[in-house]
Order: C-alpha cells, then structure tokens, then sequence
C-alpha cells in the first residue's frame, strides 16, 4: 500500500508547474503587483494592433528574428490610421506561460520527401511569455506577448522561456518591467 502512495506522489509531484524565485531563471514565478512602464509614445502602425519590439527598437513585422528575443505589444482594436499607446504605467494582470509548435506547411500524407521523414516535426516552437496589461486611460490596450524560436539553428540546446533580462534586453528603453516594491 505503501508503494502505491509513494508512486502517487510522485506522478503528483510530476505535475507540478517549474517555478523558481529567481528572476534569472527562464521558470520565474512572477508574482502580483509587476506593473509595465511605457517610457515614450509607441506608434501601431495604420491597418494594425500590434508592434515589435527586438534589440531595443521597433521592428516590422517580417524582419523579426524569431530566434531571438522579440516582444508584440498589442492593442484590442485594428483601426485604418495609426493609434498612439501614449507614456504610462501599466497595471500587469497576469503572466502566463505557453509553448506553441507551428508547422510551416502542410504534408500530404501520400507524399513522402524522404526515407525516415517525420511528418509531425514542428518548424517552429514558440516559447511564450505573454503579460496582460491594464491602463484605465488607454482601455484598447491588451498586453505584450514575449517569445522566441529555439528551433532555430543554434538555439536548439536552449529548449526554454525567456529570462527576465532577455525580455529587457528586447524591450530596451521603450518599455520598463518594474517589479513589486518588495520585490527584485
């Protein structure tokens, strides 16, 4: 009986989220009261609701390197001209973590390109680290989702979520993360 509740545990145990207190670990617990403090304008563009932010600067959405560090800072509404996301401190709601595989396109199942090709292989696994945000005076704003490609040659031993200080590193001087006052 012994064995079994002990084997119990332990498949319990497996369950269990990786969390860590420290801030330089990719499995950080964020905790409440983190607030997101925009520094200076940051313009959508026209027909959009969202921006990149990589290396510190904004980025167009296909000159991305998604093998690196790259923030979306989104709004709730695409509107025909350009909307402004006006300096201020953001309220940050949640964190939560995903990973997302995408295939870069479909294979037949009747055509196979090669000896030993496994159909079911993403392109791409997005590590995810998404902020939700509130600003009572800015009410379109959504959040800002942090990721990046470790499918991406060179990154395939790093099979993890960013750190805290690769998420500064890519958000640079536009946007801070300011920790809660007993905090970091």
């Amino acid at each position: 009986m012994r064995t079994f509740a002990l084997l119990g545990m332990l498949l319990l145990g497996g369950c269990a989220g990786l969390q860590s207190a420290d801030p330089a670990s990719p499995y950080y617990a964020y905790s409440t009261g983190w607030a997101a403090q925009l520094n200076r304008p940051l313009t959508i563009p026209a027909d959009a609701a969202t921006v990149r932010l990589q290396y510190g600067r904004i980025v167009p959405r296909n000159s991305v390197q998604e093998h690196d560090p790259f923030c979306v800072v989104e709004l709730d509404t695409v509107r025909a001209e350009p909307q402004i996301l006006h300096p201020g401190r953001f309220e940050v709601r949640r964190v939560t973590r995903r990973v997302n595989p995408v295939s870069a396109a479909a294979k037949s199942p009747l055509i196979r390109t090669q000896v030993g090709d496994d159909e079911g292989d993403p392109s791409f696994l997005y590590f995810i680290t998404e902020f939700r945000l509130r600003d009572p005076a800015q009410p379109d704003l959504r959040g800002m989702t942090c990721a990046w490609n470790p499918m991406a040659p060179g990154n395939r031993m790093s099979m993890r979520h960013l750190t805290l200080d690769e998420i500064r590193l890519a958000l640079g001087d536009w946007i801070s993360l300011i920790p809660p006052k007993e905090g970091l």
